[in-house]
């Protein structure tokens, strides 16, 4: 927890029965100071009756109580969700603005480079898709994970890298490309403090919120710039959907951060960096529109999006499709969430399903087994519906 200070009025400190300091004399109103951890204990002291059952169930466990967001009880009679409200939820934004500061550092310059566009007889463009990065996922908790798979900030970077050389490899079989898309759909951060943003249960995490932060704010402006440094593509669009069940407010912060450095280094019309931040959101190329979607949202829907097309789904999308008023020809849904490839289609629309960037959960791995990581590559004709798509499959090391 920060040391950062906090201000409690005279009246707050006598309630919380704390030792202090006058700040300064002389003023009208004197104030007084503590820091953080003094003022939770204090807390935690003063609300020990009123919270005692919360409380002994953590100290039971050897669990900070400041940790828990939600307790449920369970016994033969009787089944008991309690919200905690002694949870402390709160980012250490500090360590995030030092982390940041220390990025852009590396690539503000003030200027950007003006690259000439070049002019294609059949524009096509490219559209990098990744999903369910889960950056700050042990998939090995207390080495007991059943797969025992390695994943961490430089295994990350180096998957990464590997999504780099995928497009060079493109680049040198189509040639340049009209449109350069970079597209993640959601869950690109494991959790938030240690917590799924929608569910609150306890995820197994070897990363903090800061070192998540620092990690992918530096591997994705490094991967832009390299992009645009090889002149792949006439123009550079990075989407991100932000409105998802595991990154929440990180991941949108996170993608805002590299907004900020990225403007500072290219034009916008070259470079745009886009925050999805609504379940669905869709964008057009040409005669194709693409229905964008982590595929389970922040907090309203019971379930997901399935893996396979049911008759609500197909009347879910087109609803939106009708509302929105989509007349293109070609039509794409494309989400992630399930960890599993998948296609579809209906006369009005496809329906794509991505696979998981990060390897298996240790959760997954005891409920449904070891299973694939990896990213996908599409060419698309900007007047026909002739896309080409290739799966790349990451091998993630595993631990001996």
């Amino acid at each position: 927890m920060s040391k950062k200070r906090k201000w409690l009025t005279p009246e707050e400190a006598k309630h919380l029965g704390l030792v202090v300091k006058k700040n300064k004399e002389g003023r009208n109103k004197a104030r007084y100071h503590v820091t953080s951890e003094e003022y939770l204990s204090a807390k935690l002291f003063t609300n020990k009756k009123q919270y005692k059952g919360i409380i002994d169930s953590c100290e039971a466990m050897s669990v900070n109580v400041s940790d828990v967001k939600h307790l449920w009880k369970k016994d033969g009679k009787t089944s008991v969700f309690v919200k905690n409200p002694l949870f402390n939820d709160k980012v250490d934004i500090e360590a995030i603005s030092e982390r940041f500061e220390n990025i852009s550092s590396r690539y503000i310059t003030g200027k950007y480079k003006k690259i000439d566009k070049t002019k294609l007889k059949d524009p096509k463009a490219i559209k990098i898709t990744t999903s369910d990065d889960h950056l700050g996922l042990d998939p090995s908790p207390n080495n007991n994970g059943l797969f025992q798979y390695e994943y961490n900030g430089d295994i990350y970077k180096l998957s990464i890298d590997k999504v780099f050389n995928s497009v060079l490899k493109e680049f040198r079989t189509h040639g340049k490309f009209d449109l350069l898309l970079l597209d993640n759909l959601g869950d690109e951060q494991d959790g938030w403090n240690g917590y799924t943003t929608r569910g609150g249960h306890k995820l197994d995490q070897n990363m903090t919120n800061d070192e998540v932060f620092d990690v992918c704010v530096d591997t994705k402006v490094n991967l832009i710039i390299n992009l645009v440094e090889n002149n792949v593509a006439n123009k550079f669009i990075l989407r991100k959907v932000t409105n998802d069940n595991h990154s929440g407010d990180l991941g949108l912060l996170i993608n805002k951060a590299v907004e900020k450095i990225i403007n500072r280094i290219y034009s916008d019309k070259l470079v745009k960096v886009e925050h999805l931040t609504r379940f669905l959101e869709h964008r057009v190329y040409g005669k194709h529109t693409f229905i964008l979607t982590h595929g389970k949202d922040k907090e309203k829907m019971l379930k997901g999006l399935p893996l396979h097309l049911n008759d609500r789904t197909i009347n879910f999308v087109n609803d939106y499709i009708r509302f929105y008023n989509i007349n293109t020809p070609f039509i794409h849904l494309e989400k992630g969430d399930l960890h599993q490839v998948g296609f579809e289609k209906t006369s009005n629309f496809d329906y794509r399903n991505f696979m998981s960037f990060a390897p298996p959960s240790s959760w997954v791995q005891h409920n449904f087994g070891s299973c694939y990581s990896g990213y996908s590559i599409q060419i698309i004709p900007k007047n026909t519906n002739e896309i080409s798509h290739t799966d790349y499959f990451l091998d993630y090391t595993k631990k001996t």
